[in-house]
């Protein structure tokens, strides 16, 4: 099957969006495969040609959110100035905003192996820290402390954010988080 087909790319993309509008209306767990070949009005065979079940589908999903996030949680650590960052930020801000229904719903599955928030939690707070100690000399428990309250205000900022529809929000989040980064003297000045 060819990826780059036209008619494999609007298969798959019904498929998922089938998927999370079920999602909204359904918990993940009693999602079934049968519930999304209804709503994309298509044949079992033709979803098993692009997922192996509802597990895969969930995890593509979750992984494309996921690698938005890393490309530019990177990009944005990388930035010492507020202007810096702002830039960095704010194009992230409106993918998030354009998949926001994705995001929260993706938000709302929890298995063994899916768990996209939890996974951006870590992830933040591991960027933020690896980041820091290369930077900067503080003890290390302060550096958890404070790479454990990164992770919890990018996250709760932008979980309000997409239930709430604000991202110029999110500037303001993101200035209040640097000058608090300042007065415990991160990133380096």
């Amino acid at each position: 099957m060819n990826q780059n087909d036209l008619r494999v790319r609007k298969t798959r993309k019904n498929i998922e969006n089938s998927f999370l509008s079920l999602l909204k209306e359904k918990d993940f767990h009693k999602i079934t495969v049968q519930d999304i070949l209804d709503r994309a009005l298509i044949n079992r065979s033709t979803f098993y040609k692009h997922y192996m079940d509802k597990y895969q589908l969930a995890e593509s999903l979750c992984n494309g959110v996921f690698d938005v996030l890393k490309v530019g949680v990177m990009d944005r650590l990388e930035c010492d100035k507020m202007e810096d960052a702002i830039m960095i930020i704010k194009p992230m801000y409106q993918i998030l905003s354009d998949r926001r229904e994705e995001i929260l719903a993706l938000f709302e599955i929890h298995t063994e192996t899916i768990h996209l928030y939890e996974d951006m939690y870590n992830f933040l707070q591991e960027s933020f820290y690896e980041r820091q100690l290369k930077t900067n000399r503080k003890s290390i428990e302060l550096l958890d402390y404070l790479s454990n309250q990164y992770a919890s205000l990018v996250l709760t900022a932008m979980k309000w954010c997409l239930k709430n529809d604000g991202y110029e929000e999110l500037t303001r989040h993101t200035q209040l988080f640097m000058y608090l980064a300042k007065v415990f003297n991160y990133p380096r000045e």
